[in-house]
């Protein structure tokens, strides 16, 4: 099984080489990791460069924001299965790709999803996103998120890849798609598989507050029941993950 690896990047000299040397740690090889950059002016592109991993892939152009750098990196990509990883974040299980790879092998997935964990906030508080088997993802206000799911490639296409009308919640919608998709094969890989930055396009109350509105967008476009009730429960259960330990 081939997995391509992909990481949008803008002025991202700060974080990055976290990023890159958790993915040059895994105990897996059959893998490409493709950077996808929006013209960064800072060391974002030397770091690349200078990095020691000849499975790193650098398509440096200007781009419209996140998701649609996630779409040029699915156009770019040579894996059966896709993992997006976002510059600031962290691969913290060694032995992620490797099992996930015996898990895709035998069995039929559209996704591997699994669970995450957020850096510490400017507050302190870091949570746990422990994201639970597919009947409680089916369950008002609960989601996967992005981070720490391996999706099928083909299925991806067959979803139209990232909906870009949505600048901030575009990995939300197509979730919500492919829950709605009848015959979305999930699995569940219940272990810890990245340290995610709280910062990104939906941090801060203003991001916050337009992410919600594009979640309650996408909620309704989909047929959803109780878009108001599921955004309601999917913030407090945000709340709650800061008491799990």
């Amino acid at each position: 099984m081939f997995i391509s690896i992909i990481t949008p990047t803008f002025n991202s000299e700060k974080f990055l080489s976290n990023c890159l040397i958790s993915v040059k740690n895994q105990n897996f090889e059959n893998y490409e990791h493709i950077i996808i950059d929006n013209c960064s002016y800072d060391k974002t592109i030397t770091i690349i460069k200078g990095f020691d991993n000849p499975k790193l892939k650098l398509i440096s152009e200007s781009d419209s924001g996140i998701y649609d750098a996630m779409n040029k990196g699915i156009a770019a990509s040579s894996g059966e299965y896709l993992l997006f990883l976002n510059s600031d974040d962290i691969l913290v299980d060694n032995f992620f790709l490797n099992n996930a790879n015996k898990i895709l092998l035998k069995n039929n997935i559209d996704i591997l999803y699994s669970n995450i964990i957020y850096k510490k906030n400017f507050l302190g508080f870091s949570r746990k996103y422990i994201t639970g088997e597919i009947s409680k993802i089916n369950k008002i206000g609960n989601h996967i998120p992005h981070p720490g799911s391996l999706i099928k490639k083909t299925f991806l296409s067959n979803m139209n890849n990232f909906d870009t009308s949505y600048k901030i919640s575009a990995d939300f919608d197509f979730f919500i798609k492919a829950k709605n998709h009848e015959k979305t094969n999930y699995h569940y890989y219940n272990k810890f598989t990245v340290l995610m930055s709280s910062g990104g396009a939906s941090s801060g109350l203003k991001n916050i507050f337009y992410a919600n509105i594009e979640c309650y967008k996408s909620l309704k476009k989909n047929n959803e029941n109780f878009p108001i009730l599921f955004i309601f429960v999917k913030l407090l259960r945000k709340f709650l993950q800061f008491l799990k330990i």
